[in-house]
């Protein structure tokens, strides 16, 4: 079993509308690949109601509302035959049948009667057929047939082969094989007289006519039995019906069907008068016809060799479109002389108008071939706007009227004293004036040249232009109506959010559209103001594409996805009709939508492939009730689990907050075939309608908590939108604002401003703590600080004491030199005089006054003075030259004192009273008696000391 398609749209594919004389019909095609199932189907049988069950090759295909489901046997063999009888379902296969019950989850389960019967009693037999008679239920085979009389299986005593069971009335009439035509009498096959001629035909239905005859169409006839004697029919195309090989045959109140082997579906009238051949030109799936069923509404579900497909008939709609009517994509029409005539990208065709106000007769207008933008009658003329100029037609030809290329549009303009005609185009705006009868270009206005396709104007005189690429302009022409005097292109300045080339007019004012607003012109503001008039009525919020007149001050308002008609008079505003092209597979042209008033209550709706004709009046005979909706279940879920409310319930649910994805579905009372469309709106989340669609089901996903009504709706083949359904139901608040949740809220709460008051009074002791070790630290930062004061004013103390015990020791450096120097000079002077006088000098005095020149040069007061000198300056510098090196000598000691205050030789020399040189030495001399390498600087060495 596979699961049930949520919506008609993965099933339903290309619906196509039809007419022919008073026919009109709609075509929705099952899609052959609906999942699980097979291409050919066998048999159809309905309920009456809301199912429709088929015999399908992969199995048994049961269509409900806008479910579609397949149930299969384990040896998937193919189902032949299926019939809906008293509530029950049998279906009959290869070797197999019986019937299908449902479950208590609505499941249907298969039990078998075949399964009653001895093995070999149904070697190799297929069922194709199976029917009520009196208290039995029939399954035929080609070699036996077997009845099931509610509580045992038994096979019939045939005695040949007999072909299909067929129920008329109250009776099973039958061919055997080789003879002619049987009834079934007490289990007993009786032969008609009269019917051996048959012996040598195939006969594939038997159905009863609306005078009380037996039709028994076959191979090679189509006879009437009135239970006297057969004859044969009177049937229009009977030849051509019989060449088709008739397979099928069923009958309405109003029509006979004839399904076919070769060439679809022949539809007759009661009277045998063909209205229409049904085949795939007119977009059914398949020609050859292997079952066919009727509902109650008197339409049909045809079983193909390839497809499934039901046809409506005596809907609103009569379609023009397909290869039988191939002109191309429409862009304007008109009824002229009760003719059709209809402007395409292809050109002008009319069409002749029967009785029955229906079109036939294709033909084009030569020369017409091309692009075609409007047709409109003017003073009992037809004129039409071309790719080259614009045109009079007349007796079906064309006279040209205006050689400006681009005939967009033609309107009449409210000029005093005249009647003129302005056209808007390619790239002038052209005047017309009449000449012998007919609108002639007269002039263009001078001062604008552009490519506007829509033109409007409005009670001031004002010429509205939507512009191709630029937007709207106000034009305004001067008083000979020659020239423009002022133009106003139109933008954000005026009130519009952004550009729009849409204008039209509607009840005497002009309008604009704009994303999902309307916008009317304020003459008296010179702005646009945004028009909520229509908003009520407005399902969706897609753009409006066009509003065009429909008479009587009816207005028809063309969005993307629906078309409206409106009565719109004054303040008051009237929904009328609403139509969704999707439904019919209608597809306007893009940008260019219209719909043509025919008169009557007669519309033509143009289409890139054709055209539709609307007749409000077959709305209103309808017999096809207004649908309603039905909500069928309410899923809500988490993530971990489910759990299912079925509607209808209670009126209002109530769900936990943890349940807050919320999954909805419905179903439409329309009776299955015909192809449904819902909207929804859920109050508490949605501001509006959802857009028209076939889904018939939404998921809502982290829903809050609060009140919600959904409401869904649906809109019928007759264009009639149904009562609102609707389901309360309530997601409950989430357990953190449940009233347990608000009591743990207080306790917490309260617990709160008890350890808050409590964090307070610690964090006030704390504070005091703080400011009393702060108090205490910066006491010791003061104490630190004063120390710190001390201690550099200590320091300052120390380094003014050794600055100035060194300026004394450099001092006292300075005087020992000076007095050694003189000294050394008096020596030198008093030396050189000895040597001068000789003997003049006395040895005495010279020993003597050398003595003491020399003890002036070593005394060694001034040492030691200047040794408590250096000391103070230089931190003890000979106690620790000592205690590291106890091998120098007093004079080594000299040495370093003088190396330590980096003096050159050539100054220690008189402070040691000798020469450079032997300072040279002694340097020498230390260097050894401190060991040191050649790569070391004694002076440097000294320093660090």
């Amino acid at each position: 079993m596979i699961r049930a398609f949520l919506s008609l749209l993965f099933f339903f594919v290309l619906p196509s509308t039809w007419c022919l004389g008073q026919l009109s019909f709609h075509i929705s095609n099952y899609d052959e690949l609906i999942e699980g199932a097979g291409n050919q189907n066998w048999d159809i049988s309905g309920d009456g109601k809301q199912k429709i069950f088929v015999a399908n090759n992969y199995g048994l295909l049961v269509l409900e509302n806008t479910n579609a489901k397949m149930y299969g046997l384990s040896h998937q063999t193919i189902f032949r035959s299926v019939a809906y009888i008293d509530d029950q379902i049998y279906t009959g296969s290869f070797e197999e049948f019986g019937y299908w019950s449902a479950n208590s989850d609505q499941e249907l389960e298969y039990t078998s009667l075949a399964a009653q019967l001895e093995d070999p009693e149904m070697g190799n037999d297929a069922i194709w057929k199976i029917v009520k008679h009196e208290d039995n239920i029939y399954f035929h085979s080609f070699g036996s047939i077997y009845g099931y009389d509610g509580e045992n299986v038994f096979r019939l005593n045939t005695f040949g082969t007999f072909m299909f069971l067929h129920k008329v009335g109250d009776e099973i009439y039958t061919q055997k094989v080789g003879e002619g035509l049987f009834t079934l009498q007490n289990n007993e096959f009786v032969p008609i007289p009269g019917s051996s001629f048959l012996s040598n035909e195939e006969i594939r239905s038997v159905i009863e006519l609306a005078n009380g005859n037996i039709m028994i169409a076959s191979t090679e006839g189509i006879y009437q039995y009135d239970g006297q004697e057969f004859n044969r029919l009177n049937i229009e195309g009977y030849d051509d019906l019989v060449n088709s090989e008739i397979n099928a045959a069923i009958r309405t109140d109003d029509k006979i069907f004839f399904g076919t082997i070769l060439n679809g579906i022949y539809v007759y009238d009661t009277n045998f008068k063909l209205l229409k051949t049904i085949t795939t030109n007119d977009q059914l799936q398949n020609d050859t016809i292997l079952s066919l069923e009727v509902d109650v509404f008197g339409n049909i579900w045809v079983g193909m060799d390839k497809g499934l497909s039901y046809i409506a008939f005596d809907i609103p709609f009569q379609s023009y479109r397909g290869m039988a009517n191939d002109i191309g994509s429409v862009y304007a029409a008109t009824l002229f002389n009760n003719e059709l005539y209809v402007g395409t990208n292809q050109g002008i065709f009319w069409y002749k108008r029967d009785t029955n106000g229906n079109f036939y007769d294709k033909n084009l207008i030569p020369g017409s071939q091309g692009q075609v933008w409007f047709l409109e009658e003017f003073d009992g003329k037809l004129y039409g706007g071309l790719n080259d100029g614009t045109y009079v037609i007349e007796d079906k030809s064309l006279q040209k009227v205006s050689d400006i290329s681009g005939g967009y549009t033609l309107k009449s303009y409210p000029l005093d004293n005249q009647d003129v005609l302005l056209q808007s185009t390619y790239s002038d705006l052209v005047v017309y004036k009449k000449e012998n009868n007919t609108w002639q270009q007269s002039h263009t206005l001078i001062g604008f040249r552009a490519p506007a396709r829509l033109l409007e104007t409005d009670h001031q005189g004002n010429i509205w232009l939507g512009h191709t690429v630029r937007g709207i302009f106000k034009l305004q022409p001067n008083i000979t109506f020659t020239a423009i005097d002022q133009i106003q292109e139109i933008g954000s300045e005026y009130g519009l959010p952004q550009t729009t080339n849409r204008v039209f007019k509607f009840d005497g004012r002009i309008f604009t559209s704009l994303a999902d607003s309307l916008y009317e012109w304020d003459s008296i503001a010179e702005k646009f103001i945004t028009y909520v008039g229509l908003d009520p009525f407005f399902t969706t919020k897609s753009t409006v594409r066009n509003v065009l007149p429909a008479g009587n001050h009816q207005y028809w308002v063309i969005k993307e996805a629906e078309i409206s008609l409106f009565e719109i008079h004054f303040n008051s505003i009237k929904l009328l009709y609403t139509l969704i092209p999707e439904m019919y597979g209608f597809e306007m042209v893009e940008g260019y939508q219209n719909i043509i008033s025919l008169g009557n209550r007669m519309y033509l709706i143009s289409l890139d492939d054709g055209f539709v004709i609307l007749n409000m009046e077959n709305i209103s005979r309808s017999k096809y009730p207004r649908t309603n909706v039905e909500i069928k279940s309410l899923s809500a879920s988490n993530v971990q689990t489910e759990k299912i409310i079925t509607a209808p319930g209670p009126k209002d649910l109530f769900l936990s907050n943890a349940f807050n994805n919320v999954t909805l579905s419905w179903s439409s009372t329309q009776v299955v075939g015909n192809q449904p469309f819902f909207q929804y709106k859920l109050e508490g989340l949605m501001p509006g309608w959802s857009d028209w669609s076939p889904e018939n089901s939404v998921r809502f996903d982290r829903l809050l908590s609060g009140e919600y009504t959904f409401l869904v709706r649906s809109i019928g083949v007759n264009g009639l939108i149904s009562e609102t359904t609707s389901l309360s139901f309530e997601i409950g608040e989430p357990w953190y604002l449940t009233t347990g949740a608000y009591f743990f809220y207080a306790l917490i709460f309260i617990s709160l401003v008890f350890m808050i008051r409590l964090y307070i009074s610690r964090k006030q002791w704390k504070a005091i703590g703080k400011e009393l070790e702060e108090k205490h630290k910066a006491a010791q930062r003061d104490r630190e600080k004063a120390e710190k004061e001390i201690i550099k004013l200590t320091n300052e103390k120390l380094q003014s004491e050794i600055e100035h015990k060194s300026a004394q020791l450099a001092s006292n450096t300075m005087a020992m030199m000076r007095k050694n120097n003189l000294l050394a000079s008096l020596k030198e002077e008093l030396d050189k005089q000895k040597k001068e006088l000789g003997v003049k000098l006395p040895s005495s005095y010279y020993s003597k006054i050398n003595r003491l020149i020399e003890q002036g040069i070593e005394d060694e007061h001034e040492w030691e003075v200047f040794e408590q000198l250096y000391d103070q300056a230089h931190g003890d510098f000979f106690k620790r030259l000592k205690e590291k090196h106890p091998q120098l000598t007093p004079s080594d000691l000299r040495l370093c004192a003088y190396l330590r205050m980096n003096l050159s030789s050539k100054e220690i020399a008189p402070l040691l009273s000798i020469s450079v040189r032997g300072v040279e030495e002694r340097r020498y001399r230390l260097r050894k008696r401190l060991n040191l390498s050649t790569d070391v600087n004694l002076t440097e060495l000294i320093m660090t000391f």
